[in-house]
């Protein structure tokens, strides 16, 4: 019963931030030590940011801009630096529609929420987050735990890249979606296409057949809050050249696809 008093004292402190986003780094009641127990942490986190845990439906459920979300927990990294241990989290699922009905059409997106705190002291500092279930992901689920990565996107600066893609019509295409930290928000830095093969209407007459396929790097170089992206050709291409530089708009606040990569990846 204690435990159960705590994690609702959790949510009742840190709901209204589910409301609207936070304008600086905003004390929750979260304690500190409990970054240590992940099934604690998870519990609070999901609890405080979403809702109650629902048995039925195997997720935590809450409101997020007017739509009820059936949340989970999906991915878990920490930072440690001079500033101390931030928690980069992820979090997946889907909005629930009549009767908890749930989406799962080859067009329909999951949920994701992106959520960075640190450690305050005794307490858990927010120190960023997105609207908490930004559309994402196909078949009404958001990319697997495996498409997610935190990267050094800058100096001092981490973000998350994830891997999404498309079938249709014979061709298969990939993207790289690049979320960062701007403020006290977690938002979308760029889209960069990956991959591209036709191989669903190619060959027998078809046409030629082709993989135009691309890594990204974030390049230190230059040092700055936001590197440069490199995107570097992989030994699975068939053709297209052997990569191009993705620079930065500080003023967009994102990052600017080189029209060549563009038109490789739009023919």
């Amino acid at each position: 019963m204690r435990n159960r008093l705590t994690l609702l004292a959790l949510f009742l402190a840190i709901l209204p931030l589910a409301e609207s986003h936070a304008t600086a780094a905003t004390r929750t009641d979260i304690p500190s030590a409990i970054a240590d127990n992940p099934k604690d942490f998870w519990r609070a986190v999901m609890e405080g940011f979403y809702g109650p845990y629902d048995r039925a439906l195997k997720c935590w459920v809450g409101t997020v801009d007017g739509e009820r979300q059936c949340m989970r927990p999906h991915r878990l990294d920490t930072v440690s630096g001079d500033e101390g241990a931030r928690s980069f989290v992820v979090t997946g699922g889907y909005a629930l529609g009549e009767g908890n009905a749930h989406s799962d059409c080859h067009a329909c997106a999951g949920s994701l929420g992106l959520i960075v705190l640190e450690d305050g002291g005794d307490r858990l500092d927010l120190v960023a987050r997105n609207s908490l279930a930004e559309p994402a992901g196909a078949w009404g689920a958001v990319p697997p735990e495996e498409g997610f990565r935190l990267r050094q996107t800058g100096d001092g600066s981490h973000g998350w890249t994830m891997e999404t893609g498309w079938t249709g019509q014979g061709y298969n295409l990939g993207t790289t979606v690049v979320y960062g930290v701007a403020g006290s928000d977690v938002i979308e830095l760029g889209s960069i296409p990956v991959y591209a093969d036709n191989s669903g209407t190619c060959g027998d007459g078809l046409g030629a057949c082709y993989v135009r396929s691309y890594e990204i790097v974030f390049d230190p170089g230059a040092g700055g809050d936001h590197y440069d992206i490199v995107m570097r050709r992989t030994d699975e291409a068939t053709d297209g050249p052997d990569g191009f530089r993705v620079p930065f708009d500080g003023t967009a606040l994102k990052y600017a696809i080189p029209a060549e990569a563009e038109a490789l990846f739009n023919q």
